[in-house]
């Protein structure tokens, strides 16, 4: 087991830096797009980029985890409980590495934006979950059932590229009056959102035990 947490644990991190260039990049693209560098604007719009990048980057990340590294494990003579386990210590470290470097900048850039961020982090928190379980739905059924999880790739990372294409797209107007109002309207957690995240993770465990249950170790 010290092993397989040494492993997911070093795998966050290599995750962690993927998200944090789709960061740089959108945050680059945003201070290049404003009218006028405002460091401290910047400084409270970078967690959503962060946001943006984990959800691209968890949802890649998730459906190539089941692909790849997962039947890896297996065939090095991890049990499927360790498997199973440490795939899920990884997806919540990643997360919990995410929320907290959306709180510190905005505790460290202080304001309006900053402090509707803070508010935020529950939706934030509920929206990661959703995307990580949906990513490795995307790829247990791809293991499973290639034509159903390459159609489920293709629309999910659709999806996801062109969230942040829309976001670099955007970035320069994040620096403006709007983002107190884009922030606010995250602020607001409804009701439904935290059962859909819920859900999504239910089911995402479920079927991906189902699944590691009967999974074959091919050498």
């Amino acid at each position: 087991m010290k092993r397989n947490l040494k492993f997911w644990t070093r795998y966050t991190w290599e995750c962690t830096g993927m998200v944090l260039a789709v960061a740089a990049v959108l945050a680059v693209i945003a201070a290049f797009g404003a009218e006028g560098l405002d460091l401290r604007a910047l400084a409270t719009v970078v967690p959503y980029f962060l946001c943006i990048g984990a959800v691209f980057c968890i949802m890649v990340g998730n459906s190539g985890t089941q692909t790849l590294y997962v039947p890896l494990l297996l065939s090095m003579g991890e049990t499927r409980r360790n498997v199973l386990l440490g795939f899920h210590y990884f997806r919540a470290l990643i997360i919990a590495v995410m929320l907290a470097l959306c709180a510190a900048v905005w505790l460290l850039a202080p304001g309006e934006v900053s402090a509707v961020g803070l508010r935020s982090i529950p939706t934030i928190l509920c929206v990661l979950v959703i995307a990580s379980a949906m990513g490795s739905i995307m790829g247990t059924v791809f293991v499973r059932w290639k034509w159903a999880g390459m159609i489920l790739i293709i629309l999910l990372c659709g999806l996801g590229g062109g969230m942040v294409g829309f976001a670099g797209s955007m970035a320069g107007n994040f620096l403006t009056a709007r983002t107190f109002e884009i922030a606010s309207h995250l602020a607001a957690l409804p009701w439904w959102l935290p059962a859909a995240a819920l859900a999504a993770l239910a089911l995402d465990v479920g079927f991906q035990w189902m699944l590691l249950r009967r999974q074959e170790v091919k050498l």
